[in-house]
């Protein structure tokens, strides 16, 4: 099936800077091919503003079929695109997949991270870099030989990933921020607490209900207008992007691995495009 894409345009409370266009793209989970169309619209986009930014709000990996593919995808991608930096988030998949697998993390944690993150998709990640056909029967032969066989590239760029971003008043962050925590305290959180330990409410990889239903006044979060993804369109069956505006964010997370939809939103000053791309559904990959 190819891979159709669809844009609308939406005016913006707070804006990004003047001399900046950023193209901000959603949670892939493994559909390289969604990521292609998404780079190629990228590609295609006359340059308007003096500097371009492409960031990855996260969630790069795991349920789909390719996230290591989906991972090269995102290195290359500013050459592809022609920008000036590119930016990779750290997504609650990430943060996961990390704990796992950097060899800092204590064994016991790093078992509970590893544990959770096979449950939660990560099982297909791992299956695209074992070296083995045979897997190991117990948990913790599993995981030394998941650490053995992670491509160095997949290593270093996991460990270059990143909390938050901002262009002017706009922040880019995976889960969102929790209104109840100061906003500089709240991005300052480690990646790497214990899940045993960690408060998902006050962690910018994992924060979802504080954040989706707060209505900020005319200031937005703390003064910034939200970049985010994590919860697949707002956990609803439709979410709009509207309403989501009007709440001083824009939810680029469309569940790509279920729905297969991944979007994109090209940003300059006080304006968006969200470039949505469709393609085959969990069933047809």
């Amino acid at each position: 099936m190819s891979v159709v894409v669809e844009r609308r345009g939406f005016s913006l409370p707070l804006g990004v800077s003047p001399d900046a266009e950023i193209f901000a793209v959603g949670d892939i989970h493994g559909r390289s091919d969604l990521l292609v169309a998404l780079i190629d619209e990228a590609a295609r986009e006359p340059k308007l503003r003096d500097k371009r930014t492409i960031v990855f709000v996260g969630d790069f990996v795991d349920r789909g079929p390719d996230s290591l593919g989906t991972i090269d995808l995102a290195m290359a991608a500013k050459a592809r695109v022609g920008a000036d930096e590119a930016i990779a988030l750290m997504g609650n998949h990430e943060t996961m997949m990390r704990l796992a697998l950097d060899p800092e993390t204590p064994w016991d944690d790093a078992i509970d991270a590893f544990d959770t993150w096979l449950a939660n998709g990560g099982d297909r990640t791992v299956a695209e870099f074992l070296k083995t056909e045979e897997l190991p029967e117990s948990l913790d032969d599993l995981l030394a030989e998941a650490r053995a066989s992670l491509p160095p590239r997949i290593r270093a760029w996991l460990a270059s990933s990143r909390a938050s971003w901002r262009s002017g008043q706009v922040l880019f962050v995976h889960a969102g921020v929790n209104p109840e925590v100061e906003l500089e305290t709240f991005l300052a959180a480690p990646w790497n607490i214990p899940l045993a330990k960690l408060d998902e409410d006050r962690h910018w990889a994992w924060v979802r209900r504080p954040f989706l239903e707060h209505r900020p006044g005319p200031d937005g979060f703390s003064g910034f207008f939200v970049v985010h993804g994590h919860t697949p369109n707002d956990a609803r069956r439709q979410a709009s992007h509207a309403d989501q505006i009007a709440g001083f964010r824009l939810n680029l997370d469309a569940g790509s691995a279920m729905t297969g939809i991944a979007k994109m939103a090209i940003i300059r000053d006080r304006y968006a495009e969200v470039v949505s791309a469709r393609g085959a559904t969990k069933r047809e990959v």
